[in-house]
């Protein structure tokens, strides 16, 4: 099996969410991230922000950072989760380096 490493996801949710809806966007993913295997380290919230330019018709994004550790597997699911939820206007997913 190959080893976890770790990563960080930055995403952007819809700004015309309410708070309640924002928090339950988060417990999904940091469920995303355990339901795979994975484990959850550490959340940011950054809050509401001006995005550069229009996404989906939004100029402003809730911002959220997300730390957690997955092999190349599980990353494929968390992955997956993030590309089919219309809640996320964009995100990434970046390797951080030991």
């Amino acid at each position: 099996m190959a080893a976890a490493r770790s990563y960080e996801v930055l995403y952007i949710v819809r700004p015309d969410l309410d708070k309640a809806q924002i928090e339950q966007t988060i417990t999904k993913f940091q469920k995303a991230v355990n339901e795979s295997g994975g484990q959850f380290v550490k959340l940011d919230e950054w809050g509401t922000r001006l995005l550069a330019y229009q996404i989906k018709k939004f100029d402003k994004g809730y911002y959220i950072l997300m730390e957690f550790t997955a092999t190349p597997d599980q990353l494929k699911k968390i992955d997956e989760r993030f590309k089919l939820d219309d809640t996320i206007l964009r995100y990434q997913i970046v390797r951080q380096d030991a």
